[in-house]
């Protein structure tokens, strides 16, 4: 299993305890009035990873534009929306290959006051070669639905890793 693939099990492992406790812990009292807040921003970071399609590891920056917004509903319940933005230039550490990687995460996540679950989460990510090795295309979509009382009424756990020249 890759780096990439690793980060992204650790990344939906601790989302799912997290939407856990929001949902267990949550206000269980009728609120007033609706609220919200948006947080905006920006960071970058080195990257390495194996790049199954060629066989070899492939290191470098990216850059990451991320969106938060949570709402309080008038009734209680809470409503995540999380938009991030990936832009990935990169080196294969063998070959000299250079890449590009754009990469989209969307999640939205909702708890109703009952404490009701929906969660849908979404990954596009493009790592493109710019010579002839091949590129990787990844899709993600999970989706999760929970009832009050703890039952999965629905669950979508979809991944495609290509590899395209």
């Amino acid at each position: 299993m890759n780096t990439f693939r690793k980060r992204l099990n650790f990344k939906l492992s601790v989302l799912v305890i997290v939407m856990l406790m929001v949902a267990l812990l949550g206000p269980t009292s009728v609120q007033a009035q609706a609220s919200s807040i948006t947080l905006k921003f920006t960071d970058s970071f080195p990257f390495s990873f194996l790049n199954e399609c060629t066989g070899e590891f492939v290191s470098g920056v990216v850059s990451l534009k991320s969106t938060i917004h949570e709402t309080i509903d008038a009734s209680g319940g809470f409503h995540f929306h999380f938009h991030d933005v990936f832009r990935g230039t990169a080196v294969g550490e063998t070959s000299g290959i250079k890449y590009v990687g754009p990469q989209t995460d969307h999640e939205s996540f909702h708890v109703s006051s009952s404490g009701a679950l929906e969660d849908t989460f979404t990954l596009n990510f493009r790592f493109i070669s710019q010579g002839s090795a091949d590129n990787i295309l990844t899709h993600i979509l999970f989706h999760v639905t929970i009832t009050p009382n703890g039952v999965v009424t629905s669950e979508i756990d979809n991944l495609t890793d290509t590899c395209r020249g």
